[in-house]
C-alpha cells in the first residue's frame, strides 16, 4: 500500500512511562496486546562500552531532571521529582540546588520551576526527537491498519496533528488542514483531557461547540466519557468532530509520568465500523508503546 507523509510545525516534550489499559478490549484483543512488545526502563537500549566509559551518571540524571521540568508548568518539590524519576531524594535535592545555583531552575521556597524560556527551548528539542521517532511507527500503523496514522500534540487548549502517514483511500484527521482541533470532540484531544492533569478537564466549561449531531455538548457527558477512556485505554471520536470520519487515539508516555503525545488513526466511518474498533485499538496501543520505546532509547544513549 502506498503511503504519503506530511507534517506541520508544533512543539511538545515527551516525558513519562505508561502502558494503556486493555480492560474492555475483549479477551482476544487483550491477549494480542499483551503479546506485543511493552517497553520498560529495564529494556532501554544498552549503551556501548565506549558510551558507558565516558558517561557521567549524575550529569545524565540532571538531564532527566531538566526534561521533567521542561514538560511541566508547575512548581515541583524534590520529593515529587524523586518519585517521578525514581531517583534517591538526596541525589535529586543536590541536582536541584545545583541547577538553581546555575540559574537553570528557579527556587520557590521548597519547590523549583523552569523558566518559560528554558521550557520552550527544551520542548522544541524534544519535539524534534519525538516527531522523527514517530515516522516509522506511523508508517507501520498505517500499513497494518489500512488507515491514516497520526501523531498529535497539545497546543494550548487545543490539539494539532503534527505528523501523518496515510493511505490514499483513508481520510485525514479532522478536515485535513492541520488546524488546531477542539479537545472535547476529537479522539486526540480527548486523550489529553482523560490522561492529562485533572485541572485541564476541570477548565472545560459549557457550552461545548457542537460540530456534528454526535458531539458531546455537556461537561457532565464529557467527564463520563473521559472516565470511560481511562478505563479502556484509548479514545474514540465517533463522528463527533466531522461527519463520516472516525478516529481512535491512545496516549504516548515518557520517562517522568507526563503525557507526551497522542497517536492514533483516522478513518472513514464506513470502514472503521463497530467490529473493527477493538482490532484497530490493539494496533494503536501497540504503536503507542513502540513509540515510547523509541523515544526512551534515543534519550538514554
Amino acid at each position: 500500500m502506498e503511503t504519503t507523509l506530511k507534517s506541520a510545525p508544533l512543539w511538545i516534550v515527551p516525558e513519562g512511562p505508561g502502558v494503556a489499559s486493555v480492560a474492555v478490549l475483549g479477551s482476544a484483543a487483550s491477549h494480542a496486546l499483551r503479546q506485543a512488545d511493552h517497553p520498560s526502563p529495564a529494556r532501554r537500549a544498552i549503551p556501548s562500552a565506549a558510551t558507558r566509559e565516558y558517561r557521567i551518571p549524575n550529569l545524565a540524571r540532571a538531564c532527566h531532571v531538566l526534561r521533567l521540568f521542561a514538560s511541566s508548568d508547575d512548581h515541583l518539590s524534590s520529593s515529587v521529582v524523586a518519585r517521578r524519576l525514581k531517583m534517591p531524594r538526596t541525589t535529586v535535592l543536590r541536582i536541584l540546588h545545583t541547577l538553581a545555583a546555575e540559574r537553570f531552575l528557579q527556587r520557590h521556597g521548597f519547590d523549583f520551576s523552569a523558566s518559560p524560556e528554558l521550557r520552550t527551548g527544551l520542548r522544541s528539542i524534544a519535539d524534534t526527537a519525538l516527531r522523527v521517532a514517530s515516522l516509522p511507527v506511523l508508517s507501520e500503523l498505517s500499513r497494518v491498519a489500512g488507515e491514516t496514522a497520526c501523531l498529535a500534540l497539545l497546543a494550548g487548549d487545543r490539539v494539532v496533528v503534527v505528523e501523518a502517514c496515510g493511505s490514499h483511500h483513508a481520510p485525514p484527521a479532522g478536515d485535513g488542514s492541520d488546524a488546531p482541533m477542539d479537545l472535547h470532540c476529537s479522539a486526540f484531544g480527548k486523550v489529553f483531557l482523560a490522561f492529562g492533569p485533572r485541572a485541564r478537564l476541570e477548565r472545560v466549561s459549557a457550552p461545548l461547540q457542537a460540530r456534528t449531531p454526535r458531539t458531546l455538548t455537556t461537561v457532565e457527558a464529557l467527564a463520563a466519557e473521559c472516565g470511560r477512556i481511562v478505563r479502556q485505554g484509548y479514545a474514540l471520536d465517533d463522528e463527533e468532530y466531522e461527519e463520516g470520519v472516525r478516529c481512535l487515539a491512545a496516549p504516548v508516555w515518557g520517562s517522568g509520568g507526563v503525557l507526551a503525545a497522542a497517536v492514533g488513526v483516522s478513518a472513514s466511518a464506513a470502514t472503521l465500523t463497530g467490529p473493527r474498533v477493538s482490532d484497530v485499538a490493539v494496533l494503536v496501543l501497540q504503536a503507542a508503546n513502540k513509540l515510547v520505546g523509541t523515544v526512551v532509547q534515543q534519550t538514554s544513549k
